[in-house]
């Protein structure tokens, strides 16, 4: 077993969608038979290299089905991936019963309280969408027009859970459910002797915060983290934080 740990968030860290999409670029996602998702040639080429050498378990917000519907380059392939925001851990694509059995009582108190906002809200017109992932925390997608930050503010006033807004996302999350447990649990798991992180929003930040060497995104507050580098924006933050990584392991 790989003694160092590349630990990273997926969308808009490592993969793209088509709004994103640049001439050449790799479809790496289909939905409903629709291109969906999208990696760099260069950097699948550095994440092949990174995997030579460090253990890359994605560690991701998707559910279960969005993160199987990933298909790996060659090379690339992880043996383990983090989804639902910490609260499942795949082998190969299969759920770990262990780790399950474990976050499924970490998430237990906070269970009743997903329900009553996924009822409260399930018909609210500012909502398009509304459903509970993987019975572990809320999403709500807002309507048009709607301010997800403002909303998000509204709704945290109205419950004990984490309020997370990413653009015209809101998350709902039980409050021990976060990345950097996640990446705690990792670290106890594997044991690695060091573990860098990627992410790009601020439901990465416990992940960056709980990592030995993290990389943010530019558009990323930062503060009193030394151990995190913040991209400067210029180029292609996948690429940049990947070549970043190989230097460290070279």
């Amino acid at each position: 077993m790989k003694d160092i740990v590349f630990a990273s968030d997926l969308d808009n860290t490592l993969l793209y969608s088509r709004r994103h999409r640049r001439e050449g670029d790799v479809c790496v996602e289909h939905l409903a038979g629709e291109e969906q998702g999208f990696m760099t040639p260069i950097a699948i080429e550095r994440l092949r290299a990174v995997t030579k050498k460090a253990l890359f378990i994605p560690v991701t917000t998707r559910s279960i089905e969005q993160y199987r519907r990933i298909e790996w380059p060659a090379g690339t392939e992880p043996e383990y991936a983090v989804t639902t925001n910490g609260a499942v851990l795949l082998k190969r694509g299969e759920i770990d019963t262990a780790w399950q059995a474990a976050h499924t009582a970490l998430i237990a108190p906070a269970r009743d309280e997903v329900e009553r906002c996924h009822a409260l809200y399930v018909d609210d017109p500012a909502f398009i969408r509304c459903r509970i992932v993987d019975g572990a925390y809320l999403f709500v997608y807002c309507a048009d027009g709607i301010d997800a930050a403002a909303a998000a503010a509204r709704c945290q006033e109205q419950t004990s859970l984490r309020v997370e807004p990413s653009g015209r996302k809101i998350y709902f999350f039980p409050p021990k459910l976060t990345k950097g447990a996640a990446l705690c649990a990792l670290r106890e798991r594997f044991t690695p002797h060091l573990i860098y992180a990627a992410g790009d929003t601020a439901i990465d930040l416990p992940l960056l915060m709980a990592a030995d060497h993290a990389f943010a995104a530019a558009s990323l507050p930062l503060e009193n983290a030394p151990h995190i580098r913040r991209h400067t924006g210029e180029g292609i933050f996948a690429e940049w934080l990947l070549a970043e990584i190989l230097q460290e392991l070279s």
